[in-house]
């Protein structure tokens, strides 16, 4: 995850987030790890990234400082774009990274810009749920062509893009009743 210097935004338009994936579809390009999932919000970004043999750090150093210098020359501006170094944890469990690809997904609908993550475009939910790929004049298809789905999908057996789907909302409706239900056990102690 990468933030915004003072939670500024990072992404103004349709434009940045184009240029930010262009700059990420080249990093991977060149760079050896599988992308599993990503949501690009206004002031910060979020990724599941599995490294092979590149260290995460290049992955990120590359790809920050090229979109910065191209942020800040496209909107002359000067200084850092990014509030310091990105933020990034070890996920070692099936379960947990499984965890982490539904929050991801998430974001967009957590931050009620959405109701279905599906209808949210800097996301890879698409990528997931989208059973018959995606035509060739579809601007999606490029984002589509970024995500590496076989290890996540791979937990949810067969019929996996609905599975996964159904992980992922099964979350939207329940987060309210876990508070409550978390508020309920307090109260009782």
């Amino acid at each position: 995850m990468s933030r915004g210097n003072h939670k500024s935004t990072i992404f103004k338009d349709e434009i940045d987030r184009r240029r930010f994936l262009t700059y990420l579809k080249t990093v991977k390009d060149n760079q050896d790890f599988y992308l599993h999932a990503f949501c690009l919000m206004s002031n910060h970004f979020h990724m599941l990234i599995e490294t092979k043999d590149t260290e995460l750090s290049k992955i990120m150093q590359k790809l920050l400082s090229s979109y910065a210098e191209d942020y800040n020359y496209r909107h002359e501006l000067t200084g850092h774009l990014f509030e310091g170094r990105y933020t990034a944890c070890l996920v070692e469990d099936e379960r947990y990274f499984l965890e982490v690809s539904r929050y991801i997904h998430l974001n967009p609908v957590k931050a009620n810009l959405v109701k279905d993550p599906y209808d949210y475009f800097y996301s890879s939910f698409k990528t997931y749920v989208n059973e018959n790929g995606f035509d060739k004049n579809d601007p999606y298809r490029a984002i589509s062509n970024l995500i590496d789905t076989d290890r996540i999908l791979g937990m949810c057996n067969s019929n996996s893009q609905y599975k996964y789907k159904q992980f992922v909302e099964d979350r939207i409706d329940h987060t309210d009743q876990e508070i409550l239900i978390k508020k309920d056990i307090k109260d009782i102690d």
